[in-house]
């Protein structure tokens, strides 16, 4: 009867009448890599590591570190910070990833936290700054700086 005197809102029409969002949030494992911020999508990651044995892999691009052995599989590790011109400052971490079916482990700096991050709150690279590997960036709460948010796929298209 409600609905017939026009009295009756749904619960679209009650967010957008209290002007409520939702947003769609994704979770991201954020990690350093010469002092700069980066995130990637969790949905990629598989496991870290603090050290991991690598072994070189001769007549190949400077940027990839070598291969590990992860339990029987043999993974690719790129070093991150040679891939974007920069060298490695110390210790390393190793992010193992599976990215369409693929893994591969990329060597960083340091693994910093996971945070869900509001797929709005992704902002476009300015052009004259894009970069193939990152897809976008953006602030986190309470954080000081940007996050570059490294677009997955592209890692394993990077020798392309």
């Amino acid at each position: 009867m409600a609905e017939e005197n026009g009295l009756f809102v749904g619960a679209d029409e009650m967010k957008s009448a209290l002007n409520v969002q939702e947003t769609e949030e994704e979770k991201f494992l954020i990690f350093r890599s010469s002092e700069i911020l980066y995130a990637i999508s969790t949905n990629y990651v598989n496991e870290i590591f603090t050290s991991v044995d690598i072994t070189r892999v001769p007549m190949v691009p400077d940027y990839i570190a070598g291969v590990i052995n992860l339990r029987g599989a043999v993974v690719p590790i790129i070093d991150f910070r040679l891939l974007l011109g920069r060298f490695p400052e110390g210790d390393s971490n190793a992010i193992i990833l599976n990215i369409q079916e693929i893994t591969i482990g990329i060597l960083v700096d340091s693994v910093d936290q996971m945070v869900d991050i509001a797929k709005s709150s992704i902002l476009p690279v300015p052009a004259q700054n894009e970069h193939k590997l990152v897809s976008g960036m953006c602030t986190m709460p309470g954080a000081v700086g940007t996050i570059m948010v490294l677009d997955g796929e592209a890692l394993i298209h990077v020798h392309e």
